[in-house]
């Protein structure tokens, strides 16, 4: 992924983002916050720490582009909200699927009735939406905005908050600036289908941004467009944002964006159902005040 097209790799001070994030790692049991990383990076000198810290975020050992940059001796990883080495990159892996496995149960065990969906559908999509979570975790983390104590990005497949088109399966608070914030809605489905799109557009009513999230079965962008390419044209028509979802060995999924999302604009009496209707996870957020304090939301 190209962290910016107009700044070339050789911009960022590699050799001092390489050696203080090692000594950090090294010092802090293989996993270090990427604020930490910003502040110890400002503190030894480094006036853009913030795009260095985005541009480790998403250096590419493998690269092409970056093959220029002596890379250093360790390998490092990030996921969330923080950096980690081999050893906790794999162990985060691995929690993450233990999370992705028991979401699984509980929708086996809340479908164990129902008829309409086949249960392994259920279990699986369950799954899937605990990887997108954390996709979406590394998608709208921003070092200078968001709040470092807070949540961000909910897992709401199971609440059920909603009539049959708004009941999400994510949501999360992109803070665009310490006091403003967009609402950012994702519909998972195991297939890339009319009803997954039609879903999502329904969620623009009261969310400022939408996506989609599917399975691929290859790394190629251009997949689910070759797939359908007249319902692809129509989501991306629509200002939808596509998440592909590629399954790896051992059941964990890779996320990644292939269109961004653009921005709208929900109305007012939607926009506010729908902050009631989650008010727990955007009161946790930081983006809605306690409803005693009777205080408006942040969303404009």
């Amino acid at each position: 992924m190209s962290v910016d097209a107009e700044r070339p790799p050789e911009i960022y001070d590699w050799e001092t983002g390489f050696r203080v994030l090692g000594d950090l790692l090294n010092s802090r049991n293989g996993c270090v916050s990427t604020r930490a990383l910003r502040n110890e990076l400002e503190k030894n000198g480094v006036t853009d720490a913030r795009d260095l810290c985005v541009a480790l975020q998403f250096f590419d050992f493998e690269s092409s582009s970056e093959r220029t940059i002596t890379p250093p001796q360790f390998r490092f990883y990030h996921l969330g909200r923080s950096f980690y080495s081999k050893e906790k990159y794999d162990q985060e892996l691995k929690k993450l699927e233990r999370e992705a496995d028991h979401a699984g149960r509980d929708a086996e065990r809340a479908v164990a009735e129902e008829v309409p969906s086949p249960r392994t559908n259920r279990q699986e999509e369950a799954r899937l939406v605990t990887y997108v979570k954390g996709a979406l975790e590394e998608l709208y983390y921003s070092s200078d905005t968001t709040p470092e104590d807070k949540n961000y990005v909910f897992d709401v497949h199971s609440a059920r908050a909603g009539s049959s088109f708004e009941n999400v399966d994510l949501l999360a608070v992109h803070w665009r600036s310490r006091k403003v914030c967009d609402l950012v809605t994702v519909e998972v489905k195991l297939e890339f289908s009319a009803q997954v799109v039609h879903q999502a557009l329904n969620y623009t009513r009261f969310s400022h941004r939408a996506w989609i999230a599917v399975p691929v079965e290859t790394d190629e962008n251009s997949e689910l467009r070759e797939r359908n390419p007249a319902l692809f044209e129509y989501a991306i028509s629509h200002g939808l944002g596509i998440l592909a979802c590629r399954r790896r060995q051992g059941g964990r999924y890779d996320v990644f964006p292939i269109h961004w999302p653009l921005r709208h604009q929900p109305l007012l009496l939607e926009e506010e159902e729908f902050l009631e209707r989650y008010r727990n996870e955007f009161e946790e957020a930081g983006a809605l005040e306690p409803r005693e304090r009777n205080l408006f939301p942040r969303f404009r």
